[in-house]
């Protein structure tokens, strides 16, 4: 890591991610939502967890988690339900984004079983200490919070977009648009990203275990330039594509780095609640934003300023041909949904 880059990443903790964590009031988004079916990945703990809990209190129709292990979400259903006194249909899906059949199944019964989606919310993400690739033979990280979560993302649109043309679930419901929102993190300021030199195989050069990198920031970068392409779609034109950066919050994601405990009560001093964090999330499943917009701290804020420049755009172009390359051959359907009009 250069000089540039620590500067870089000092300027944005000093001056942006800790004003956020110390001094962030976020609002809690109140809607209708009566008829609206919503799905939430990686939603038995945590940030997931306390997003849907947020939905249930505003009174959906059906509410699908979407989980890797069926009793621990039916456990986290049990839970919100008798804390939320949520009355709609609520069911457990399984879904291993480690796997990308288990993702093209998930999108079939969806897309199969539901008459429509008006959200989707993409929340599971992990963040582990070492290097071990997937049964699709992709490094962990860069599968499930970016090649995976895009994946899925774009399995959905269909439905999102379908969902867009149906009338409104009651004539006095208020308007709200399909979404596809993506959990992000601010993480994406952090990232190096060595790997964006490479002029073709920008993926395969993420996936070398000889040259790891720094996987859980530079995952979510990429997760910005997939959503500008997922909005850019045609099918995309009526379905809000977010992503959110729910804030540094106590969950169990990172737990396997087993921090020493000092370190441990630095972050907790710092970080939110989930409860908190799942505020930034339903701000941006259920308000209109721009295209492919970041929300952070329940407002929409400027990417990482790399992303912005000739040689992000470049990249942006090079890692979506790649990704689209990848998806086809888990799915058949990638093609048709991105000439779709």
């Amino acid at each position: 890591m250069g000089l540039f880059d620590i500067l870089r990443q000092l300027r944005f903790l000093l001056f942006t991610f800790l004003p956020d964590q110390f001094f962030a009031s976020l609002p809690e988004t109140i809607q209708d939502l009566t008829g609206r079916t919503y799905i939430v990945t990686g939603s038995n703990s945590g940030l997931g967890l306390a997003t849907v809990a947020h939905l249930a209190h505003m009174k959906p129709a059906r509410i699908i988690l979407a989980v890797r292990d069926s009793s621990k979400g039916e456990k986290a259903r049990e839970e919100v339900v008798a804390e939320t006194g949520y009355t709609g249909r609520m069911d457990v899906w399984l879904l291993d984004m480690a796997s990308f059949a288990s993702v093209y199944a998930f999108a079939e019964r969806a897309n199969s079983e539901l008459d429509r989606l008006d959200g989707a919310i993409l929340n599971a993400g992990i963040n582990v200490p070492w290097w071990r690739k997937t049964v699709d033979g992709w490094e962990t990280i860069l599968q499930v919070n970016t090649l995976a979560t895009g994946f899925l993302g774009i399995l959905l649109l269909p439905l999102l977009s379908k969902t867009a043309s149906l009338p409104a679930p009651l004539p006095e419901s208020t308007a709200i648009a399909p979404h596809l929102t993506i959990t992000g993190s601010a993480a994406q300021f952090l990232a190096t990203f060595n790997e964006k030199r490479e002029k073709s195989g920008i993926l395969h050069a993420l996936n070398n275990e000889d040259k790891p990198g720094d996987p859980y920031p530079t995952s979510k970068l990429l997760l910005v330039l997939c959503a500008r392409k997922l909005a850019a779609l045609p099918i995309a034109k009526n379905v809000v594509v977010n992503v959110v950066d729910p804030g540094l919050c106590v969950t169990n994601i990172g737990s396997d780095y087993k921090l020493p405990n000092w370190v441990m009560t630095i972050i907790r001093a710092i970080a939110w609640t989930a409860e908190k964090g799942a505020l930034n999330m339903t701000w941006a499943a259920l308000r209109p934003t721009p295209p492919a917009a970041f929300v952070t701290s329940c407002e929409v804020r400027k990417s990482a300023a790399w992303s912005y420049t000739q040689d992000g755009a470049r990249v942006q172009e090079q890692v979506w041909k790649e990704m689209v390359e990848v998806w086809s051959t888990a799915a058949p359907t990638i093609p048709q949904i991105i000439n779709t009009l």
